[in-house]
């Protein structure tokens, strides 16, 4: 079994009460399998596709998740953060039928989110090293 093989596909950012949040669990090279959604330590269901959508949610859906795929391993836990909505937003819509799943942009990948880190420690060394040969060659 390969470490870190599996991902949950979650909101990084957090979500507003009411809304519905879609979770997916993928390997690193197969999705659509049985997968088991755990949050706060506790089996929720084990979904036959591996995408689990938790609808209209509330404080108590905020919480720590993870998921399993059988034979390939768990996922590292994601947090999911649920936000009140503002009394004093503005005057009240009937929301479309597509507003009420946050847009995929808000899901990303553990593996670009360490890309994205490694991406900024490279260019904080090429800024490091560029300073210093900028002073040698003025001193």
């Amino acid at each position: 079994m390969d470490c870190g093989s599996v991902t949950l596909q979650s909101p990084v950012l957090p979500v507003m009460e009411g809304d519905d949040v879609t979770l997916s669990c993928q390997t690193k090279t197969l999705s659509n399998l049985p997968a088991a959604f755990i949050k706060d330590g506790s089996l929720i269901r084990t979904e036959p596709a591996g995408h689990m959508t938790l609808h209209h949610v509330t404080s108590s859906d905020e919480g720590l998740y993870k998921c399993n795929i059988r034979g390939h391993g768990e996922s590292p836990s994601s947090w999911i953060s649920v936000s009140e909505k503002s009394s004093t937003s503005s005057p009240t819509t009937t929301p479309s039928p597509t507003s009420a799943s946050p847009p995929s942009s808000q899901f990303l990948p553990y593996g670009l989110l360490s890309l994205t880190g490694a991406v900024v420690v490279v260019l904080l060394l090429v800024l490091l090293v560029k300073h210093q040969v900028n002073r040698k060659s003025r001193g």
